[in-house]
Order: structure tokens, then sequence, then C-alpha cells
């Protein structure tokens, strides 16, 4: 499948809040992402549609910049490129009756180069690195990450609706 990322429309965000993934993997809902996926201020600047090559709605993607002390860069200072010490951040999510059919691999990659293209054509970025946030019971997406060429460079835990889940970084060179 090849993939195409485009600014998100609220079509697509509608659609987007309607996923509801199985078992484990529904501690993905979006339920929790409402003012994320509706703000409109960041459609095509930070969160973006992906869209298989028929133009259906597949995914999306959000990508920003974390600071070295762990602080979301504000968009004013990605705009200006002031991204001194920062890495790429990027979050995505397959639509569920997409998931565990072999597509991961080709989803995160086009979602990566994607990521890393902008950041340096739009925000002037010059790090080496793209990295993400994975919860260890995840196992399934872990394995479609290492397969893409991340790797895990942080373990710890993260407090998530009052209870504690084992998470781990990952990271690639771009």
């Amino acid at each position: 499948m090849q993939f195409a990322i485009t600014p998100m429309i609220t079509a697509h965000a509608r659609c987007i809040l309607e996923w509801k993934y199985d078992g484990p993997y529904a501690f993905y809902n979006y339920d929790k992402s409402i003012a994320h996926i509706l703000d409109e201020s960041q459609w095509g600047r930070t969160l973006f549609a992906v869209l298989d090559e028929a133009g259906a709605l597949v995914g999306e993607l959000t990508l920003g910049f974390l600071d070295a002390n762990n602080k979301w860069v504000p968009q004013a200072e990605m705009d200006a490129g002031r991204l001194e010490g920062c890495m790429l951040w990027i979050g995505f999510g397959m639509r569920p009756d997409l998931t565990g059919r072999g597509l991961g691999l080709g989803f995160v990659s086009a979602c990566a180069s994607f990521a890393a293209h902008l950041a340096r054509e739009r925000c002037h970025y010059t790090g080496d690195y793209i990295g993400l946030s994975v919860y260890q019971f995840n196992q399934r997406a872990i394995k479609v990450y290492e397969r893409a060429g991340f790797q895990t460079f942080f373990e710890g835990s993260a407090e998530v609706g009052g209870k504690t889940l084992k998470m781990q970084r990952m990271k690639k060179r771009i």
C-alpha cells in the first residue's frame, strides 16, 4: 500500500474520533485526544491525515519537537527554527481495521520519512534523530518500530489514567 500524507480536514478528524480499538489496544482510542484532533490551528502544521492510494483515510500523524528537558517546543519556536538540542518526535495511529495486517512497516516508514522531510524543510531541523514513545504492552508496535530502524534509548514508566504503565522511547537516525 502506498501512503499520502496531507493536512487534516474536518471529515478526517471526525472519522478518527470514532475509531475503536479492541482489547488492550482500546487504550489508544481517541476519546482522550478530542481537543488535539479537532485543533484546526495545527492541521497541516503538526497534525496530518494519512491516506491510501485511493484517497481513503488510513491513519493520522502528529509531529513536534522535544527539548533537552523533555518539554514540548512551542509552535512559534518551531516556526522560527529554534530547535538546537531538540529531537523531532512523532506519534501516529492506524485505522483499527487495518492493524495486524502487515501494513505497519510501510505506514511507520512513510510517516517518519514525511515528518523528517517536513522538519528539515519547514523548521530547518538539523538534528540527527526522530523519536517516538510506546507502551511496552504493545509488543506488536515495538516489533514494527524496530523493523523500521528505531532503537530503544530509554525505558521508564508513565502515569496514565491512574495506572502506571511501562514505556520506552525509541529513536532512529534520519
